[in-house]
């Protein structure tokens, strides 16, 4: 598709009717830079207007609650699939409850939601394949909300070794950036609030590559760590950071996404715009 714009003029953005994400547009006469489709409209169960997380390079997990099927309002998700292609599909973990499908979750669009009572959560076996090797670089993408004033949203590490791990953790109010143990970033939040959190990792950096967004805002730099920040070859969980943990989520997930190598500006603008349009999310 090509776009001829004449005369000079500066333009914030260009919305094409019906086009895909991933689409290029050439703007003629000025410097034929690619411009990517992103999100535009509130979106359904698709959602975001069109744009596809798989249209960006990287992608080694992908739960959607919108693509959950065969569940009717209020069953257990005794698992998740995963949209990627990898195959690495969580299994529901429980104490005593479920992680229950909504069909419907007032405080994200009235999208569907993998739902979280406190007492179960969703896991990735240790050793699972086709993931993410130690200390390599990442980003991480999650929507939801905590109805409390704890509760993890995902975490990477593994049985026994949950300290080397990322956490987006609301905890007392606070959603916190948890990278290999050190609570760097930090953002005051509220209960019941939705938010689109996103970390990109930069392997082998220093800690000013390392940064924490809060619907979309940059909400502090996280500390390194070691070599052995995240490995996924260990597991990775949504809803809990170890069995044994208090931060246990009480609230929804309705969307966690992530990419192997850490986004740039621009991807990291396009996923946020995503979500945040499926989600009535303001950013």
């Amino acid at each position: 598709m090509i776009i001829a714009v004449k005369g000079t003029a500066i333009m914030s953005s260009i919305k094409i009717n019906g086009s895909r994400a991933g689409q290029s547009l050439r703007i003629s006469g000025g410097s034929g830079s690619a411009v990517r489709v992103v999100a535009t409209g509130g979106g359904g169960g698709g959602g975001g207007g069109g744009f596809d997380p798989a249209s960006l390079g990287g992608l080694k997990a992908w739960y959607n609650a919108s693509a959950l099927a065969g569940l009717a309002n209020g069953d257990a998700i005794i698992t998740w699939a995963d949209g990627s292609g990898f195959g690495n599909t969580l299994t529901m973990t429980s104490y005593g409850g479920q992680v229950s499908y909504l069909s419907s979750d007032a405080l994200l669009n009235n999208l569907p939601v993998a739902s979280f009572a406190g007492n179960a959560f969703m896991d990735l076996p240790f050793a699972s394949g086709n993931t993410i090797p130690t200390g390599d670089s990442f980003t991480l993408y999650t929507v939801g909300y905590s109805a409390a004033s704890i509760g993890t949203y995902a975490c990477m590490g593994g049985p026994g070794a949950w300290q080397q791990m990322l956490g987006f953790v609301p905890y007392g109010g606070i959603t916190y950036c948890n990278l290999n143990g050190n609570n760097a970033a930090s953002k005051d939040i509220s209960s019941n609030t939705p938010l689109i959190l996103s970390y990109g990792y930069q392997s082998g950096t220093g800690t000013g590559d390392n940064l924490f967004y809060v619907n979309g805002s940059n909400a502090g730099v996280s500390q390194t760590g070691s070599s052995e920040v995240v490995n996924l070859n260990q597991g990775f969980r949504v809803g809990a950071r170890y069995a044994s943990d208090p931060l246990l989520l009480v609230g929804s997930v309705a969307e966690v996404i992530l990419y192997q190598g850490k986004h740039n500006d621009a991807d990291r603008v396009a996923v946020t715009a995503y979500l945040a349009a499926k989600y009535g999310i303001s950013i």
